[in-house]
């Protein structure tokens, strides 16, 4: 039973037909056998029986004739002259004859000419009177019989419009060259025949109406079982078409469908219910990335999901219209657990986003040490394959993920890649809506002119920053920075002037610090600088003074008629060595500060406990 279930559809149907086909054939042909076995011993009594009955008239019609033959013989012999006493002799045999009194058969004598000398009763002469026909019978049997002396044989003859068959006897009687014929009156040859044929004709119905019967209960047996395997077979494709209803309805449904076969029906419902087991998947990545906090954890959950299809070569790059510049995310997102080193592609697409062919595209790339589609993959040489797939955000590409295999494993990666598609597809309202966030909430922790963090970023990340200076048991350098006679600028030069102003320091102070240290335009020409894990004061105090050295000898060409010079006041504290209050240690780089200005300007200075005058904590 479990072979059935197991095999294909077709073969099912080719079985369950070829089953109905032999039970009709073994039934039929059994019944065919049997019915031919039975009519062979019926024939075979009746024909015995026939064939005594037959032999036993023939003996005895034979016997009547040579009776005949013998009374005419013997009035032959008695006679004195039998050439004048035909007459006599046979006006004496009909006489004998009918002494035998046999109504069971007729005589009459002919001459060689089929004419009628005598005969007892009207047999003969009626089928002479029923045409020319009858007599040339009469004629030909006389023939034979003066070729052969004696002849006996069934003959055709019409009478009153009918065909009778009769068995006839002829004898020659050579003496008065005429020829003595005697009929069977008793049964026709055909009414046996026929008899026997009717009762076979009747056999052969009551086979055929038995065969129809059980030809009857066969096919219903086969069409039973047919009804019963389509209709397992049609409840399985409702239910996939409820299914598919409810799939398109409510988006998504968990209730996987039972496959009980393995034939085309089973292997369907298990291809159903992969597919349904890949969305519902999708689903909850999509519902999973929805909650996450951020686009970080967004790109992490993408990073585990690549995992997930088995690639381990693998990059993200966030394409920054704004900028017109694409980000490499890998160091962000994982560090060195996940990053390609070197990175898979040339600088230049982070320079130039349309470099970047998948990115120009919008569209996937596929490339090979073979076939070179995209100029900016460095992997050709190692004979490594590589696929970029874009995640459309908005009409545009707004991310790049970029998968480098082996070419051994090309098959793995053409074949996981529609689903691959499909899941960024889903994902990438929620990394637009999620980038977007962000956007908005830089904007918020941004300064729109020098692009630093301000205030409000300070104020959300201070317990994140000190909770981790803490932990960590590192110290953390504090700069409070103010640009000296600023005011000046702005009414000497025009505010559009300051602004450039501030924006040049900006950019001096990011060059002069490291990628982790923060910088904060804390308001107005301040600016709040903060040095994460310094070593001592001297490190701290030694960077202080690389920036303000730094605006000192910077030149600022604000026009082609106008330069600028401008220094720096800088006042220096350090969390938590000066205080457990980080707060406090801003103020502390405050005052420090106010003494650098106090001190004439252009200094660095660093917070000593005698600056501070007050008896409570800032």
């Amino acid at each position: 039973m479990q072979f059935f279930r197991d095999v294909s559809l077709k073969v099912k149907l080719l079985g369950i037909y070829f089953f109905g086909l032999i039970l009709l054939g073994v039934v039929g042909y059994g019944l065919f056998i049997y019915t031919e076995v039975q009519n062979y011993y019926t024939d075979k009594s009746v024909f015995s029986s026939q064939g005594r009955y037959f032999q036993e008239k023939s003996f005895r019609h034979m016997k009547y004739t040579m009776d005949l033959h013998g009374i005419l013989t013997r009035l032959y012999s008695a006679a004195g002259d039998p050439a004048n006493n035909k007459e006599n002799i046979v006006k004496e045999f009909i006489s004998n004859v009918l002494i035998l009194s046999d109504d069971s058969y007729s005589f009459a004598i002919f001459d060689f000419s089929g004419n009628l000398v005598a005969a007892n009763g009207s047999d003969f002469k009626n089928l002479i009177n029923s045409g020319t026909t009858n007599r040339s019978k009469l004629n030909l049997l006389i023939k034979k019989a003066f070729e052969a002396r004696m002849h006996g044989a069934f003959a055709d003859f019409s009478s009153d419009g009918k065909n009778v068959s009769y068995f006839i006897n002829t004898m020659y009687f050579e003496p008065l060259d005429y020829y003595i014929l005697s009929l069977d009156k008793t049964q026709r040859s055909e009414e046996n025949i026929d008899s026997i044929l009717l009762e076979k004709r009747m056999r052969i119905i009551k086979s055929v109406v038995i065969c129809f019967i059980l030809g009857l209960a066969a096919t219903t047996v086969v069409v039973g079982i047919l009804y019963t395997y389509l209709k397992g077979m049609t409840k399985n494709i409702n239910r996939i078409t409820r299914s598919i209803g409810d799939l398109g309805s409510a988006g998504v449904i968990e209730t996987k469908l039972e496959a009980v076969n393995r034939d085309e029906i089973g292997r369907m419902i298990a291809a159903f219910n992969d597919y349904l087991q890949k969305r519902l998947n999708m689903e909850q990545f999509k519902q999973l990335i929805e909650e996450d906090k951020n686009i970080h954890d967004v790109y992490v959950r993408v990073f585990g999901l690549l995992n997930s299809f088995g690639f381990h070569d693998f990059a993200i790059y966030e394409v920054d219209e704004a900028k017109n510049k694409i980000n490499y995310l890998n160091h962000e997102i994982c560090g060195d657990v996940c990053t390609l080193e070197p990175m898979p592609c040339s600088d230049d697409i982070l320079i130039s986003p349309e470099e970047c062919r998948c990115k120009r595209l919008a569209q996937t790339v596929f490339g090979s040490a073979d076939f070179r589609a995209c100029p900016k993959f460095l992997g050709y040489d190692k004979n490594r394959k590589h696929m970029c797939m874009p995640i459309i955000i908005a009409g545009s590409v707004g991310e790049v993920v970029h998968v480098t295999v082996k070419p051994e494993d090309e098959e793995m990666l053409k074949k996981a890649l529609p689903l691959l598609q499909d899941y960024l597809k889903n994902a990438s309202p929620v990394i637009e809506s999620k980038k977007l966030l962000k956007n908005l909430r830089e904007t918020t922790l941004k300064d729109p002119l020098t692009g630093l963090n301000n205030r409000r970023f300070l104020e959300e990340y201070t317990e994140i920053l000190t909770a981790d200076t803490k932990r960590r048991q590192k110290n953390m350098g504090i700069l409070m920075c103010d640009l000296d006679y600023f005011k000046k600028v702005n009414d000497d030069l025009g505010h559009e002037t300051g602004d450039r102003v501030l924006q040049i320091l900006a950019t001096i102070m990011k060059g002069s610090v490291r990628s982790s240290d923060i910088i904060i335009r804390y308001g107005g020409e301040e600016f709040l600088i903060i040095i994460k894990d310094a070593e001592d004061d001297e490190s701290v105090m030694r960077v202080a003074e690389k920036i303000r050295e730094n605006m000192e000898a910077h030149e600022m060409r604000l026009s082609p008629n106008v330069t600028l010079k401008k220094t720096l006041s800088i006042g220096v504290s350090i969390f938590p060595k000066d205080t457990e209050n980080f707060w406090q240690a801003i103020k502390f780089a405050d005052i420090s500060l106010y003494k650098a200005k106090e001190a004439g300007r252009n200094k660095v200075m660093r917070f000593t406990r005698d600056m501070w005058t007050h008896d409570t904590e800032y």
